[in-house]
């Protein structure tokens, strides 16, 4: 039995041992805790929470696929070809998307296994609480971004190639022999929990919380207005809106500031976002300057790295030359003189590719409830949103209505949020195809959703592979 589930060990834990399987959670105070001699303590559990975070900056999750291979699956990155990286993901060849599985399952099983271990520690109420709801986000935040990736999204199912959501797991496994063979749960069940994490988290976490690096009640009222509108539920997604904003944990810098924002070291607009330090330096080959930029800053005169995803025409073309936004591309070097990049993640914090990354900002939850508003039909009050991402990016204001309004919403959404990974995900909830130079991709084509990993498949009987692979 323990040679049988050796390999499914890889997606529950967090560290895998070749000689001995007892325990799945490395012994390492920076990033996790031992859960069978540590998570007896307040300190203990915090330091494991702080592990959970501190998993978001894997190169599969936050370091930089979730943020560059939605823009090359799209039509906003273009690959150069250069490094060999992502090539196959720009090309959208079979199997080649984004690859969260693995280290999304790691971290949940970290905060199962620190909400498990809550009921057992004699602490502070408020302090239990804040725990449980900061590991309640992070757990909604990695199964949303599964469902993304392996699933269809409640508002746009091709009904005959769906099988299902993602595997639901809401406890820890510490023994080999207590790992299931989990089956994939339906869209709705993930969406549920998802939801039911959301609304408790918020409910538990402090009022005292306020830093973007680490749960806070904006950042679960901005994370929920996100999952509500893949959900399309857009009633919630403005009920959520409205509570992120008045929680001022981010700010919306004015024009004059739009363009710096993404200079300084935690980003103004940040409701969450990844904090990386030195010891999470992902160097000139896998970081998201280096995959995005041949410089180190944008004042770098020499070539520091290949800068191998660079904005597309296409997506040059839609700024206008009136646009403030387009002060975030700039010519890059060597191979890339001719070619545009995107130069938000320009090494801000001082040291070459240490970028905190911004998961979700003030403008995603202004054109959030913009297109809610937009499909209940409550245009005017749409148009005054979008006017607000608009006139900070010194374009006239509009009037809108109809198809037009809602065309305009996304056209924005596709502009301000360009190489944050949303591109990929925003055609995908929308029904739509892939117009690309490397080949359309049909909504309905298999390609849209990843690949559940062969090994875990292969594995486990209970778990069936997405159609086309």
């Amino acid at each position: 039995m323990k040679m049988k589930k050796s390999a499914f060990i890889i997606l529950l834990a967090t560290t895998v041992l070749a000689s001995s399987c007892e325990k799945i959670l490395e012994v390492d105070p920076r990033q996790s805790i031992d859960a069978s001699t540590a998570l007896t303590s307040p300190e203990a559990l915090t330091a494991a929470t702080n592990g959970v975070y501190a998993k978001l900056r894997e190169v599969s999750l936050y370091g930089r696929d979730l943020i560059a291979i939605p823009e090359v699956l799209a039509d906003n990155g273009v690959n150069t070809g250069a490094g060999n990286r992502l090539i196959k993901e720009s090309n959208n060849e079979i199997g080649a998307h984004v690859s969260n599985w693995q280290q999304s399952y790691y971290g949940i099983n970290r905060i199962n296994l620190i909400l498990d271990a809550l009921n057992g520690v004699a602490m502070e109420e408020s302090v239990k609480n804040n725990i449980k709801g900061q590991n309640l986000f992070l757990r909604a935040l990695l199964y949303h971004n599964l469902l993304r990736v392996y699933a269809y999204d409640p508002t746009a199912i091709v009904q005959e190639s769906n099988r299902g959501g993602v595997p639901i797991l809401v406890k820890g496994v510490l023994e080999v022999d207590d790992i299931p063979f989990a089956a994939r749960g339906s869209i709705k069940e993930g969406y549920d929990l998802v939801y039911q994490d959301l609304a408790e988290a918020y409910t538990l976490i402090s009022d005292k919380n306020n830093a973007p690096a680490f749960a806070t009640k904006g950042a679960v009222a901005a994370l929920f207005s996100r999952v509500a509108l893949y959900n399309g539920d857009d009633q919630k997604v403005i009920e959520e809106a409205d509570k992120a904003i008045a929680s001022k944990v981010a700010t919306f810098p004015g024009k004059a500031e739009l363009l710096n924002s993404w200079r300084a070291e935690k980003h103004p607009e940040s409701f969450f976002e990844i904090a990386f330090t030195t010891a999470d330096n992902l160097g000139s080959n896998e970081s998201l300057r280096a995959t995005f930029m041949t410089r180190t800053t944008v004042t770098s005169s020499t070539t520091a790295s290949f800068g191998n995803v660079v904005v597309s025409d296409d997506l040059y073309a839609a700024y206008s030359a009136v646009d403030t936004r387009r002060g975030w591309i700039q010519k890059g070097l060597g191979a890339n003189a001719n070619r545009n990049e995107m130069t938000k993640f320009a090494s801000k914090n001082g040291v070459a590719n240490l970028d905190n990354v911004p998961v979700i900002r003030y403008a995603e939850i202004l054109l959030n409830k913009a297109e809610a508003l937009a499909n209940l039909d409550r245009g005017e009050e749409a148009n005054t949103i979008l006017n607000q991402i608009r006139t900070r990016a010194n374009l006239a204001e509009v009037s809108l209505s109809g198809t037009a309004l809602l065309d305009e919403i996304l056209l924005q959404r596709r502009l301000e949020l360009a190489f944050e990974g949303h591109r990929f995900f925003d055609l995908k909830r929308r029904g739509e195809d892939v117009i690309k130079d490397a080949g359309n991709v049909s909504f309905h084509d298999f390609r849209m959703l990843g690949r559940l990993p062969i090994r875990e498949v292969e594995i486990n009987p209970n778990l069936v592979q997405n159609f086309g692979y």
